[in-house]
């Protein structure tokens, strides 16, 4: 098996390299021609993916709307939103005409948690935005693509230490109630990847509290009660 790791910074690549054997590529995901070419040579190289975890995303730091630069703020859609299409797009074709593919995009609990109407900023609107923006692209792209034998996840990785972590929740750093071990992510993403979750494709998963393998066990029960997705709740 062959993993390829895309990023922006050849630094961090040579390191990821060195401590996973990963093959490096530099890419900004933001770039159409850049991506058709790198995934081009991805291809070429070491063949069409049996698998992408769509991963690159930032948060934008910490700050009211009316705050955060225009620049900032749109920066975080780029990335976390086009980034994750335009590398979903360009690995479709070839993954629907083998006839099997697996796309898993990495969505976060900013998708779904409640706001309150004291909102200090902590997580940027833009933040917020795009990661629903993703968990409803991912439905889109999965039924898509469903019949074509490609299945398209969304999940969250929970709470994970990380240089983009550190920016936003320094002050819950030396609390370790608060974050989620990178194990969970990496055991939920092995099940999506081995088809276990193959019948719930479209839906969302959180490695830091689901029970996902329960869950695989009653996916006629969740598709009857359409759980797992982004849904308006209606007064009873």
């Amino acid at each position: 098996m062959t993993v390829v790791a895309i990023g922006r910074t050849s630094s961090d690549l040579d390191q990821v390299a060195q401590e996973t054997g990963a093959c490096p590529f530099v890419l900004d995901v933001r770039d159409p021609a850049a991506v058709e070419e790198v995934f081009g040579r991805i291809a070429v190289e070491h063949g069409v993916p049996d698998l992408l975890v769509n991963n690159a995303a930032i948060s934008g730091g910490s700050g009211l709307t009316w705050d955060v630069a225009q620049e900032t703020w749109w920066e975080v859609l780029e990335i976390n939103v086009r980034g994750t299409y335009l590398c979903s797009r360009v690995v479709l074709a070839p993954m629907m005409a083998r006839g099997s593919g697996r796309i898993i995009n990495l969505s976060s609990g900013a998708a779904t948690f409640p706001v309150g109407l004291d909102n200090d900023g902590t997580l940027t609107s833009a933040y917020m935005a795009s990661k629903a923006a993703v968990n409803r692209f991912t439905e889109a792209l999965a039924g898509e693509c469903f019949a074509a034998g490609v299945r398209v996840f969304a999940m969250s990785p929970g709470m994970v230490k990380t240089d983009m972590t550190a920016d936003v929740f320094a002050d819950l750093w030396d609390d370790e109630d608060t974050w989620t071990p990178m194990d969970k992510s990496l055991d939920l993403i092995t099940d999506l990847d081995s088809g276990m979750l193959d019948q719930l494709s479209g839906r969302y998963f959180r490695a830091a509290i689901d029970d996902w393998r329960s869950i695989a066990t009653r996916a006629d029960e969740v598709i009857a009660l359409d759980t797992n997705v982004l849904r308006l709740t209606d007064l009873p």
